[in-house]
């Protein structure tokens, strides 16, 4: 097998988001607002973003893979501060519903400072129907912080 067909395909969930109040817009950055409990970001991602990763996830029933709407949460969040962040930990992760080709993803996250540069976030997903699709909770920090 040659080896470009063993290379994972790099995910950027939003190269052409979409924000809520510029649904038309796809080229502006997320909507965020700064709160005493930390910042608030809300962006909408097409669900086909992710049409290469679905193929075979699972074969004759294509969904977003969890570790795709992970990661999702993590770039919403790195955009918000303008910062690459890595995955720390993964608090909680519940998948509600599954995200189908043709959906348009709605994550709403509460980033809060958190020790050592740390940022902690809670997401919630829903679908463009307004099913829940996930809530999470994770620790983020900066790429640079172990650079």
């Amino acid at each position: 097998m040659p080896a470009s067909t063993r290379t994972a395909t790099v995910f950027d969930a939003f190269d052409a988001c979409a924000v809520l109040d510029a649904p038309d817009e796809l080229d502006r950055p997320p909507w965020t607002e700064k709160t005493p409990e930390g910042t608030r970001v809300t962006v909408r991602m097409p669900v086909d973003r992710a049409a290469a990763q679905m193929v075979g996830h699972y074969p004759g029933f294509p969904i977003l893979p969890g570790v795709l709407l992970v990661d999702s949460v993590r770039q919403a969040a790195g955009l918000a501060d303008g910062v690459e962040l890595r995955l720390c930990r993964i608090e909680r992760a519940r998948f509600a519903g599954p995200l189908l080709p043709g959906d348009a993803l709605e994550l709403s996250l509460l980033v809060t400072p958190a020790a050592s540069g740390r940022v902690w976030v809670r997401a919630r997903g829903t679908r463009g129907d307004g099913q829940l699709a996930a809530e999470l909770s994770v620790t983020l920090e900066p790429v640079a912080a172990h650079a």
